[in-house]
């Protein structure tokens, strides 16, 4: 049963939900309000990981910056946790939760408030949608769990997201690709665009693309074309691979440009050779 078409008695509760959640300044109004909410100090030994996108690996230079920001000057703002059994989960500060993690700090200021999981997702929606460099593989398991979990369509969570359907499908086909692919794209190491190029592939091929990418330093147009070519049953060859048969040792192809380097003046020679009929 959709989000959109629950009992009438509950209707009212989601279209708040979703009012709400959809505005620019909700988690900016929500941080000012923690802000003067009494926080308490909290072990780190207390606090867990976020359980909806604690698997989603940070780049080592971001935990780095808070870790030192945090040795230095301390944590001013307190982070928003929810009780979990005995222990807390946070929900807003990941990054200074983790930072502090690394730093070695012993506790950190904590504003505790109780909360269903659907409200927890929408909150980290509306972070992530909101920061200036958000992670995409963690807007992915957001939606995916609001999909699942409580039926949300793909037309509301753009919506929420303020983006448009199409960009929702291409985000949540993310969840396609291997762990090991997944962890690059969210510690930068795998463009979104090259990953969503290759989100369609499967298996030993979805590997090689990856790779053929690294190797050949492909653009996200040229690797389109690279998976399009495959999806028709064609090979379409690397640029090492058409190098190694014209002789060259390196070519690059650039709009409607080519660009081959020799390892020597004789190889060159022979090229032109080749070309003038000789």
């Amino acid at each position: 049963m959709n989000a959109d078409k629950r009992k009438t008695s509950l209707a009212p509760s989601l279209k708040d939900l979703i009012e709400k959640f959809s505005q620019n300044d909700v988690i900016a109004e929500m941080e000012k309000e923690y802000q003067s909410a009494p926080a308490r100090l909290v072990n780190l030994s207390s606090l867990d990981d976020n359980s909806f996108i604690g698997s989603v690996k940070l780049a080592p230079e971001i935990v780095d910056y808070f870790a030192s920001t945090i040795k230095e000057k301390g944590v001013f703002n307190p982070l928003v946790v929810r009780p979990a059994k005995d222990r807390f989960e946070v929900v807003l500060g990941r990054k200074r939760f983790l930072g502090a993690r690394k730093a070695g700090i012993v506790s950190l200021p904590c504003v505790i408030k109780e909360m269903e999981d659907e409200e927890e997702l929408l909150i980290l929606l509306a972070d992530n949608r909101d920061q200036r460099e958000s992670n995409i593989l963690e807007m992915a398991l957001i939606c995916q769990a609001l999909q699942k979990r409580f039926h949300y369509t793909q037309q509301t969570l753009a919506s929420l997201s303020h983006q448009s359907r199409c960009q929702i499908t291409n985000t949540l086909r993310l969840l396609r690709l291997t762990p090991a692919l997944q962890e690059e794209v969210s510690l930068g190491k795998l463009s979104y665009g090259h990953a969503r190029a290759i989100a369609s592939l499967k298996g030993e091929e979805l590997i090689r693309a990856a790779e053929i990418i690294h190797q050949e330093n492909l653009s996200v147009r040229e690797t389109e074309a690279w998976v399009k070519e495959r999806k028709r049953g064609g090979k379409l060859q690397t640029n090492s691979e058409l190098a190694k048969k014209v002789g060259a040792s390196k070519l690059k192809i650039k709009g409607n440009a080519v660009r081959l380097e020799f390892s020597s003046e004789a190889k060159r020679d022979k090229f032109i050779k080749a070309l003038q009929g000789k």
